[in-house]
């Protein structure tokens, strides 16, 4: 099981995950919206096509970071 510290900026909680669980399996069960966010695993940035990835193909084997940081809208 890989320790994931899930959230966002400001809230966070830690979970265990298997590795073949996907980024998009770990937002859809901590209820976070993506649509509007940016999301970050331990800083990087993930692209929508890394969405789909498991946690093992992003050689995370221990522990991570995954966070939604709301977009700022352009003044």
């Amino acid at each position: 099981m890989i320790e994931v510290h899930i959230g966002t900026t400001t809230d966070r909680t830690i979970k265990h995950y298997s590795p073949s669980k996907t980024v998009r399996e770990i937002l859809d069960d901590n209820n976070i919206d993506y649509s509007y966010t940016s999301i970050l695993i331990d800083s990087a940035n993930i692209e929508a096509d890394e969405m789909d990835l498991s946690l093992s193909q992003l050689n995370k084997t221990e522990k991570c970071f995954i966070i939604a940081a709301v977009k700022a809208e352009s003044a």
